[in-house]
């Protein structure tokens, strides 16, 4: 008898602590969906946490190849030399884009002309039949990646693009380097004037050096 009696205790017991572990399980999910509730109510009126400033998110990341031709930076004398690429990660593109060839030779007039527009510059040197491949990383505050090539005999509007970094990212930008002009295949590029007609910037047909 005594030992249904001690049997029957500790049935009791456990049947307790098993419907008190049900009830704080739903107390907690309760909180949990009133917590999310309420967040959400808060954000629908604005109240709720604000969004992460750009300065703080992680980096895009852009695929970027450059494919350097068999004539790379041949000019009009046909001899393939090495050449220096430029990735400039800009706020705006404005100031890049209308900047002349000289002023990427001369690091303190690029330093004068870009201003605040300029976050970061880094350069690549290539040599004929090579090809570079990076991810290039691009904070979220730059509003265009530029390139620049400094050809010895640069074609007019085919030595410098900037991109848009934020459309780019998932295409990629994909750049021929030839004799005096890049060849654009990959990746969305900011128009340096709205009134001009977009150029073909796959094609090398209509480029002509110097």
């Amino acid at each position: 008898m005594r030992e249904r009696q001690g049997m029957n205790t500790r049935y009791l017991k456990c049947s307790v602590i098993f419907a008190f572990s049900l009830l704080m399980g739903g107390c907690a999910a309760g909180v949990s969906v009133l917590g999310a509730a309420a967040s959400a109510g808060l954000q629908a009126v604005g109240i709720g946490k604000p969004d992460v400033p750009d300065a703080q998110k992680p980096p895009r990341e852009v695929p970027l190849t450059l494919y350097a031709a068999p004539n790379l930076n041949a000019a009009t004398d046909k001899r393939p030399l090495a050449l220096v690429v430029r990735l400039y990660t800009l706020k705006d593109a404005t100031s890049f884009q209308q900047a002349p060839f000289d002023t990427f030779t001369d690091p303190s007039r690029e330093k004068a002309t870009l201003g605040e527009d300029l976050i970061r510059v880094r350069e690549v040197t290539l040599i004929p039949g090579q090809r570079y491949t990076v991810k290039e990383k691009v904070t979220r505050e730059a509003g265009a990646l530029g390139i620049v090539a400094l050809f010895r005999d640069p074609a007019q509007q085919r030595w410098k693009f900037a991109f848009d970094p934020a459309k780019s990212e998932k295409s990629g930008i994909m750049i021929g380097l030839h004799n005096c002009a890049m060849t654009v295949t990959g990746g969305t590029v900011i128009p340096a004037d709205q009134g001009l007609p977009a150029q073909q910037l796959n094609l090398l047909s209509s480029v002509s050096c110097g």
